[in-house]
């Protein structure tokens, strides 16, 4: 049996944080924002994904098109999802 996951872990900037802070609109994906919005409370800046959250990042930034809540989370985790994957 292989061990649990482990959850991936990622820090951002205060700007980067600032774009996921924005009013969560309308829409499907606004129960995934709301989690990250609640990661980021008091300051936060580092946040952690299982596996089947970190694969709804990535589809979200990179399957649905050039929308509000999809533009921000490419400008708040281009760079740790950079970082992370030269590691």
């Amino acid at each position: 049996m292989p061990p649990p996951a482990r959850p991936i872990v990622l820090t951002l900037t205060s700007d980067e944080a600032a774009e996921l802070l924005a009013p969560v609109g309308a829409g499907g994906q606004q129960t995934f924002h709301q989690g990250i919005i609640g990661q980021l409370q008091n300051g936060n800046l580092v946040l952690a994904f299982n596996d089947d959250q970190l694969g709804k990042l990535i589809r979200y930034m990179t399957q649905y098109g050039p929308g509000g809540f999809q533009s921000r989370l490419r400008k708040a985790f281009r760079r740790s999802l950079l970082e992370l994957l030269a590691a």
